[in-house]
């Protein structure tokens, strides 16, 4: 009676050797494959050398980000975060944006999008930064602006969009004077100023926008005759306070006067923003 059982068990045990043989045969091939995998993965043919710039820059050459940027990436082709590298270029100064990715085995794909300046953004005391035509203050080499002519806005850094915008209102209005505004600057009370490449300094107070063109208006309209009056130009105004409700302070060189249109209060209006 006992012979049966004792083949059964006998069996089972061969069968379990087996499976366990099976399994540990798997693991070991895994463990080669993944050995191999690994291996591969690493090769130095897999580490990027090969760097394509798309979209239109003008600050950024692929010469001088391949010797920059790639060796601050880590990993390669199979290893490497797509995000960290896309925060290593967005961190280059005149970097915007930038999207990434890989191409096999061991080049990397980098589209750039860089800021566009508008405005010198400070003063000459604190040094000047850059801001973007959208009003995003970026900190760069002010030498590497492309254009010379750039105006110097100034102001608390979150009023900076809002400096620009005021500057694209107001800067066409002098044309009839054949001027421009050189400087635009508002203090953290919301007092305007500005001063004209014609080195004339205008006073505008604080006011909302559609007030500071008001007043401004009204002294391009009017300077004219006035300067005409005392056989002056319109190169020989030094300084315009605006802040009047009907009118405008003048002072002109080697003389100070109030303008014809001169407010009848003689006293400068605070006006609300």
């Amino acid at each position: 009676m006992s012979e049966p059982t004792a083949s059964i068990d006998t069996s089972i045990s061969t069968r379990l050797m087996q499976s366990t043989a099976n399994v540990f045969v798997v693991l070991v091939v895994c463990a080669c494959v993944v050995a191999v995998f690994w291996r591969v993965m690493h090769l130095p043919l897999f580490s990027f050398s090969r760097l394509q710039v798309v979209g239109e820059t003008v600050h950024s050459n692929e010469s001088d980000l391949r010797t920059r940027v790639l060796p601050q990436l880590r990993g390669n082709f199979f290893t490497m975060e797509l995000k960290q590298a896309r925060e290593v270029f967005q961190s280059l100064p005149w970097v915007r944006h930038a999207v990434v990715r890989r191409v096999f085995p061991n080049q990397l794909v980098v589209q750039l999008q860089e800021y566009q300046e508008a405005a010198y953004w400070g003063n000459e005391e604190d040094g000047f930064r850059l801001l973007s035509h959208d009003g995003i203050i970026f900190d760069v080499n002010t030498d590497e602006a492309l254009r010379s002519n750039l105006p110097e806005l100034n102001g608390p850094d979150d009023m900076a969009a809002q400096v620009l915008s005021t500057y694209h209102l107001l800067n066409p209005l002098f044309a009839p004077m054949h001027g421009r505004i050189a400087r635009l600057s508002v203090d953290a009370r919301g007092s305007w100023s500005l001063a004209l490449d014609q080195d004339t300094q205008l006073m505008l107070g604080n006011a909302a926008p559609d007030e500071l063109a008001r007043r401004v208006l009204q002294f391009v309209q009017t300077i004219g005759p006035v300067v005409a009056r005392y056989n002056r130009g319109m190169n020989d105004v030094q300084y315009a306070d605006l802040r009047y409700k009907s009118g405008y302070a003048l002072r002109l060189k080697g003389l100070g006067t109030l303008s014809a249109a001169a407010a009848a209060d003689n006293k400068p209006e605070t006006g609300r923003r």
